[in-house]
């Protein structure tokens, strides 16, 4: 029998993140581990998230800078490029981002973790997994992928002022004051909501398949592609439910 497939936990994933809840708060011990996740998880990821903000900031502002030239609106650039990476963009750009290094690389490490009998030893020595294993994690995607969010929404507004301070003339206060024109506080907190929405999923996603992980090694990669698709499809799900949401308490 192949290590790691003569015993599975279907609800261990569910009750490690249910302790969590419970229990929402990081022994001593965990703060370095917490640290070092919320490096990998954000700061590595910034140089990635800065490349793909800027040339999504690029790109719309020289789409919709054609495209309202025919309406004599180009005025209404920096407007329009702030609610769409607000709104929209920035939470599913940067969740994208962490889905494909964090998630895969959590998924693939309780994987692997599963089938070496890894967990089934340190559930045997009694040692609470929700807080030693799925909290750090937990609370390191709550907390990185919100500020990268904000991240990307400034990145992907300089790459938009680049092309209209060339192509408008504008100056950055022109840019920066149309771009706000009526914008609220509950836009950054919309997009903020979403993103920590999306880091409680992903994380989940990334636990259920890992802890639930069975075969021989060849199954770690299988559980981490996995566990991307799946995330990917479920945030981009439950992007377009609070979109629509919003859509109706607005009307």
């Amino acid at each position: 029998m192949k290590p790691g497939s003569e015993y599975s936990y279907p609800g261990l994933s569910t009750a490690m993140f249910r302790g969590a809840m419970e229990r929402p708060w990081l022994p001593a011990s965990m703060w370095k581990t917490f640290f070092q996740r919320a490096l990998s998880v954000g700061v590595r990821a910034a140089p990635t998230v800065f490349l793909m903000s800027l040339c999504v900031g690029l790109v719309i502002a020289l789409v919709l800078q054609e495209q309202l030239a025919k309406l004599s609106m180009q005025d209404r650039v920096p407007r329009l490029i702030w609610v769409i990476l607000n709104h929209q963009l920035a939470p599913l750009l940067t969740a994208t981002v962490f889905i494909g290094r964090s998630v895969a690389g959590t998924a693939a490490e309780l994987a692997n973790m599963k089938i070496a009998e890894e967990i089934k030893a340190l559930e045997t020595m009694g040692v609470d997994l929700s807080r030693y294993i799925l909290l750090p994690v937990l609370a390191a995607f709550a907390l990185m992928l919100p500020v990268m969010t904000i991240y990307t929404v400034g990145v992907g507004l300089i790459g938009a002022f680049l092309i209209c301070s060339q192509t408008l003339g504008m100056s950055v206060d022109q840019f920066v004051v149309r771009a706000l024109e009526g914008a609220q506080i509950s836009d950054v907190l919309l997009s903020i909501g979403k993103a920590w929405v999306f880091s409680l999923m992903a994380a989940m996603i990334a636990f259920n398949k890992g802890l639930n992980a069975t075969g021989g090694s060849d199954a770690v990669g299988r559980v981490a592609t996995a566990a991307v698709v799946t995330a990917l499809v479920s945030v981009t799900a439950i992007n377009a439910v609070i979109t629509g949401l919003q859509l109706l308490l607005k009307r």
